[in-house]
């Protein structure tokens, strides 16, 4: 039974997790993929696999392509993933019930489910990425902002509610989040290019000061109370990556206040004279 959800994927050269994940979207009415550019048989894939291909310019996080076209899906209820999320049949029951069973009246504009990462095909118990989290995985279109920034492009309209689906041991969205050290490396030196913007437009300062006590911060959070200890050496190196990550993400946003503080300098100049 195909749900009202229009479900939404980014990908760019994922053809092998493509062939995987996107089968278990076939609950959705309307499955659209973006393809950044793809050198691979994603399209090809993708199409064989009942969803509409949109090719896309290359972006450096999903959140620009969400912002641009989560208002203009087939339906109200948009389901968001990565080629890398596996979703199991537990969930997918789960969400068919909160449909059939009308949970999803007016007030709700987001559903969050649990969230398991693995790395390099390990489940992580540990670290910042550890453990069973959570995300949102549908937002209706008109309860929720959906905005081009990167790890913070998404926020629920105020009066509306969320609903949480339980964890239950088997219904969580399996994040096959890196499959490398390189891929690791790549993706988040692609999102500090965004990152000091992000977090000063959604109200986020940072200091040489903050900088420096973030790194006894950041580690002490990802190995101590996140238990990173759990996962060994990988663990360990994963802590020490958040550190690096964390302490970057701080100075590009120290770097991004500075540019906007020159160019409000500008302006003001420019008036007096």
């Amino acid at each position: 039974m195909k749900l009202p959800i229009s479900a939404i994927v980014v990908g760019l050269n994922e053809a092998h997790l493509l062939r995987e994940s996107l089968p278990k979207l076939a609950f959705c009415d309307e499955l659209l993929y973006f393809d950044l550019g793809s050198k691979d048989d994603s399209i090809k894939l993708a199409t064989g696999l009942g969803a509409t291909v949109i090719k896309h310019d290359k972006v450096d996080s999903c959140e620009w392509i969400h912002a641009e076209y989560a208002t203009k899906t087939k339906h109200e209820w948009v389901l968001i993933s990565d080629p890398d999320e596996m979703f199991p049949d537990e969930l997918i029951t789960e969400i068919t019930l909160l449909f059939e069973n009308g949970t999803l009246n007016e007030s709700i504009g987001a559903v969050w489910a649990p969230w398991v990462f693995y790395f390099k095909n390990h489940r992580l118990f540990g670290t910042h990425w550890g453990g069973v989290s959570r995300r949102i995985i549908l937002a209706h279109n008109k309860r929720f902002e959906f905005k081009a920034l990167v790890h913070a492009g998404r926020k629920l309209i105020g009066g509306f509610n969320e609903y949480n689906i339980e964890y239950t041991g088997n219904n969580f969205i399996a994040h096959k989040w890196m499959q490398s050290y390189g891929k690791l490396i790549e993706k988040h030196r692609r999102y500090l290019r965004n990152e000091g913007e992000a977090r000063y437009k959604t109200g986020r300062r940072s200091s040489a000061k903050s900088v420096m006590k973030e790194a006894y911060r950041a580690f002490k959070y990802s190995y101590w109370s996140r238990r990173g200890y759990k996962d060994g050496i990988t663990g360990l190196f994963l802590s020490a990556f958040w550190v690096w990550y964390e302490c970057s993400a701080q100075i590009e946003n120290i770097r991004y206040q500075r540019k906007i503080e020159k160019k409000k300098h500008k302006t003001a100049k420019a008036s007096f004279n």
